[in-house]
């Protein structure tokens, strides 16, 4: 049996697209029938991931490895305090950045954070649970902040002053948007949530195929028994795979899929 571990953003979705190609929905759907397990690792939280609760998988892990899911049952949950959280927004708007607190029930924007999301979601922006950040409750649980600045600009600065505890990883570099890095728990990473997954069904680290294409994919592709590159990864993702299949556009996930005998 195999357990595949799929990115969402690149990966699943494409923003040119604007959803999921459907050779990767039935390669999905076929490699279930044929007895693999399937789980969405994402940087996005929760509120973000709202389209895909109810599609055809077997888990979650959420917020790079922040929170996890398996047979309907969370298993794992290590939110931010809200201390952590003030630190790392204030740190954000120090080096001139914008930022979203992606939570529980949504993601929540400053003004840069929200125009920059608004041009990846276009109108359906609401609908993936990203709001301005007055509509954050004090009681809301975040688990990761997302850092936005203009396609090109550095990430170097608030590297340098971001306490250890912390570590950020930068997920978007397209001249379509803007470029995104996420501030999270340095104890925590996809490569964390795939392990308690693989801890809950009792399975073995070669049974695991991570599928990535952003450099917070890293640790999931270096982890799994098999990690795959997408054919529009970032370059460090590709060095750091087994084998890269082709473009999302150009049925990227059945190809993976295909690579490890899931589905013919």
């Amino acid at each position: 049996m195999k357990y595949i571990f799929l990115d969402i953003d690149g990966t699943l979705f494409s923003p040119q697209l604007g959803g999921v190609p459907e050779s990767a929905r039935q390669a999905i759907k076929t490699a279930r029938e044929n007895g693999s397990r399937i789980f969405l690792c994402t940087g996005r939280c929760l509120a973000g991931c709202n389209k895909y609760l109810n599609m055809d998988v077997d888990g979650f892990v959420f917020g790079a490895g922040s929170m996890v899911y398996a047979d309907k049952k969370r298993i794992y949950d290590h939110p931010l305090s809200k201390e952590e959280e003030q630190v790392i927004k204030n740190l954000i708007h120090e080096c001139g950045m914008g930022y979203v607190a992606e939570g529980q029930a949504g993601g929540y924007c400053d003004d840069f954070g929200y125009e920059v999301l608004n041009r990846y979601f276009g109108e359906k922006i609401a609908d993936n649970c990203f709001y301005p950040e007055i509509y954050e409750h004090p009681d809301e649980k975040i688990y990761k902040v997302c850092a936005y600045v203009k396609h090109g600009g550095s990430f170097e600065e608030i590297r340098s002053k971001l306490p250890e505890k912390f570590t950020i990883t930068v997920t978007v570099r397209d001249p379509d948007f803007d470029d995104c890095a996420e501030v999270t728990d340095a104890r925590i990473t996809k490569a964390t949530g795939i392990q308690r997954v693989l801890d809950y069904y009792g399975a073995d680290v070669s049974q695991a195929v991570g599928i990535g294409d952003s450099e917070n994919d890293i640790p999931m592709i270096e982890y799994c028994g098999t990690g795959i590159a997408m054919g529009n990864a970032m370059e460090p993702v590709k060095e750091a795979a087994d084998w890269v299949t082709t473009h999302i556009l150009e049925d990227g996930i059945r190809n993976a899929f295909r690579h490890v005998g899931v589905i013919d």
